[in-house]
């Protein structure tokens, strides 16, 4: 009898969670979730499951089993080792309630309709700019004046973007909201570096939006570094005897990075650049990650590792 009014009293808990549960904060939480399973829940890789429409429960238990080992996943466990049982729960319930993949392909073999998608003239002449919502998504600032208001980075990062000094990052094609959150966590100091603090003190939110969408709207150059063997095995498949995960699930193949959830892209960084980045997620001086993603992987990399990849990355086009 006791072990029946458990069993009752563990399923309610359950249920209380899923009803206390926010699907708009899942939402906004899923943005480091769309690089494998995609922005609506539906995978464009058979490597990875569809979540959209899945059990919220189901969801919960596999995250809480990620996070606490009982599923082991080298991707999966740095992607759940900081989430919250609150943070389960609002992912779950952000997914069940999308439509499964088979009521996605129906609605979108329905009648075609004019989604309102413009293309106009880069005002930067490097790329078109598409004037559609998920564009402006994307680009929120005004990319003409962010042309104007980026003469004060030009020294370090170049006129387009494309730092020509390697202690410095390339923010030429990079993820707009990316570089708009680098700049915020530069002037609260959620992201420390005594340049950076100085040139952002005296940004508006505005200002940072529109040197973002001038910069996303670059051209990246391609790497010229050579390959690495090492390297390029820990970039592509991780080491899952070690938990670390592979970089392809949030960099890409390329290194391009997933605009729409905030991955930056890699190519074109130096060696000397990327190399400081990861010492400084592993030694915790650099901190302003998501969910400590880049922070569970670092640690785990030996300077050996470290020197591998990242001269791997600087030969990706």
């Amino acid at each position: 009898m006791k072990k029946i009014i458990f069993s009752l009293f563990v399923a309610l808990s359950s249920v209380t969670t899923v009803q206390a549960a926010d699907a708009n904060a899942g939402k906004e939480k899923a943005a480091v979730c769309s690089a494998c399973h995609g922005p609506t829940g539906v995978s464009a890789s058979g490597m990875f499951p569809n979540l959209a429409g899945q059990n919220d429960a189901y969801i919960i238990k596999q995250l809480t089993d990620f996070k606490s080992g009982a599923r082991n996943d080298a991707m999966m466990a740095p992607m759940a080792a900081n989430l919250s049982d609150e943070d389960m729960a609002d992912l779950a319930a952000h997914f069940s309630s999308l439509p499964n993949v088979n009521e996605q392909a129906a609605a979108s073999s329905g009648p075609a309709e004019s989604t309102g998608s413009t293309v106009a003239a880069s005002p930067a002449g490097n790329v078109e700019i598409v004037s559609s919502t998920p564009a402006a998504a994307i680009y929120q600032g005004d990319v003409a004046a962010g042309k104007s208001k980026s003469a004060a980075c030009a020294a370090c990062h170049g006129a387009d973007g494309n730092s020509l000094a390697p202690i410095y990052p390339v923010l030429a094609g990079q993820s707009a909201n990316y570089l708009a959150k680098q700049l915020e966590d530069f002037k609260s100091g959620d992201r420390k570096d005594p340049v950076m603090a100085g040139m952002v003190a005296g940004l508006s939110p505005e200002d940072m939006h529109d040197l973002a969408a001038y910069f996303a709207v670059q051209t990246t150059k391609a790497g010229t570094g050579e390959t690495n063997e090492a390297g390029h095995k820990l970039y592509i498949g991780g080491d899952s005897t070690r938990e670390i995960a592979a970089c392809i699930a949030c960099h890409g193949v390329t290194g391009k990075g997933v605009k729409q959830a905030g991955f930056p892209g890699l190519t074109g960084q130096s060696q000397e650049y990327l190399t400081k980045q990861l010492v400084s997620f592993r030694d915790g001086t650099r901190n302003n990650d998501n969910n400590g993603i880049m922070r569970n992987i670092a640690i785990k990399l030996s300077d050996a590792n470290i020197e591998a990849v990242t001269q791997y990355i600087t030969s990706l086009k």
